[in-house]
């Protein structure tokens, strides 16, 4: 005679969803892959366009393309660091820090769940921002092509380190990757 209680469907604990991860679906890796792809491409061509037509930094004095006089402007600079010019002149430093976020983005998007399609959209933009700043350092004696330079007039964004696509899809991908974390959190704690 056994001492457990009758089996009892109504007391039963509830059954958890299973959560099929994002590396198992379709849609999942073409959203990530597609966002990633155009990312690339639109960065190397506007990198393309800011040194055929803005000029090469190195062979001459670049020629502005004003957008709004004295807030928006294109100038190329070449940047052998990171944003601000941080760690300037340690590309391999700069390559592995890069490779290794690469491994991550790939291991978070694997594991996010795979209807999570938004969540894939913004790690395909940090992929592509990644993945077009390494090109740069591999491909371009290890200097990054900026050309887009922002003046808030106010401190500290006077002016604002000068940046590229490739900046702007890794920034706003993060932001609205962490911010998509949170939502997500809250809503998993209702």
């Amino acid at each position: 005679m056994s001492n457990r209680p009758p089996h009892n469907k109504e007391h039963a604990p509830p059954a958890t969803e299973k959560i099929v991860p994002s590396y198992r679906s379709l849609k999942a890796h073409l959203v990530f892959w597609l966002v990633c792809v155009v990312g690339v491409v639109l960065d190397l061509a506007s990198k393309n366009w800011a040194v055929n037509t803005l000029g090469n930094p190195e062979q001459a004095q670049p020629k502005p393309f004003i957008i709004l006089d004295g807030w928006l402007r294109f100038i190329t600079v070449f940047n052998t660091g990171a944003v601000g010019g941080f760690a300037a002149g340690k590309t391999t430093f700069l390559l592995v820090i890069t490779l290794l976020a690469l491994i991550f983005l790939l291991w978070l998007f694997a594991t996010t769940p795979r209807d999570n399609h938004l969540c894939h959209f913004f790690l395909g933009l940090i992929m592509a921002g990644a993945l077009g700043n390494m090109h740069d350092r591999l491909f371009n004696h290890g200097k990054v092509i900026d050309f887009i330079e922002v003046n808030l007039h106010f401190n500290p964004f006077n002016p604002w380190p000068t940046f590229n696509l490739a900046d702007t899809f890794l920034t706003i991908g993060a932001v609205l990757f962490v911010i998509s974390l949170i939502r997500a959190g809250r809503q998993h704690k209702k």
